[in-house]
């Protein structure tokens, strides 16, 4: 393999931020022997880029469709990750009560179709916020708090009240990433998408709730279900 593939994989790595050498290495090489090129054009400066694309196969787990752009006249690069399921019948809720370091190292995809939420400081995120992020607890954990930094900054109001509110936010989420303080994460994918790794399999996982729930009316149209036309489709 070439240091430009080499690079890309391992920029790959990076981003989805896994705490397993032997899944890091499972995921290195499917992507390196079994990924599809193909051209495209850069979303920044319009020259051809490279577009390379993979089915991945997470052992106990699932399949998930990695793709990665990188552009060479501009070093524009991004990375995206999605499931490869299709839409299910139900949807899937994981309840994960955080309070050990082997929690936090558990493996995690949280799908675009999910929401996110931590009960202990009444946060929850909509379906998508983040995108589709595959890394560990800690690794989402680390995103929620750059993205409520880089959305919402302290000391950036006349509102003292409100940034001493934020701050405790912070510093809680900063404990929990730290694993000094134990939480709840849970991920509601509105279709089986997402997954947080069983630590005990095949034995039984007490620190993990899996729960299959039907949609509502609201979340199927939230994903689009009953505004789909298949018909005279071809």
């Amino acid at each position: 393999m070439d240091k430009k593939n080499d690079d890309v994989t391992k920029e790959i790595l990076q981003q989805i931020n896994l705490n397993n050498q032997d899944l890091n290495s499972a995921v290195k090489e499917q992507f390196d022997n079994d990924g599809v090129e193909f051209s495209n054009h850069c979303n920044q400066c319009g020259q051809l880029g490279i577009n390379k694309m993979c089915k991945i196969t997470i052992p106990y787990v699932r399949d998930l469709i990695i793709m990665s752009f990188t552009c060479n006249e501009c070093g524009y690069r991004d990375t995206e990750i999605k499931g490869a399921n299709g839409i299910t019948p139900q949807g899937k809720l994981f309840r994960l009560y955080v309070n050990s370091q082997q929690d936090l190292k558990r493996n995690v995809f949280k799908s675009e179709t999910a929401s996110l939420q931590i009960p202990e400081i009444e946060l929850e995120m909509c379906t998508g916020t983040l995108g589709a992020v595959f890394t560990t607890t800690q690794g989402i954990v680390s995103k929620v708090l750059d993205h409520l930094r880089d959305k919402t900054p302290i000391y950036n109001c006349d509102d003292p009240y409100r940034d001493n509110k934020l701050q405790k936010v912070f510093d809680q989420l900063q404990a929990f990433h730290d694993g000094t303080q134990s939480f709840t994460l849970i991920i509601r994918d509105l279709i089986d998408s997402s997954f947080v790794s069983n630590v005990g399999e095949p034995d039984t996982d007490y620190n993990l709730q899996v729960i299959a729930f039907d949609r509502s009316e609201e979340d199927d149209d939230e994903l689009g279900i009953d505004t789909m036309n298949t018909e005279n489709y071809f």
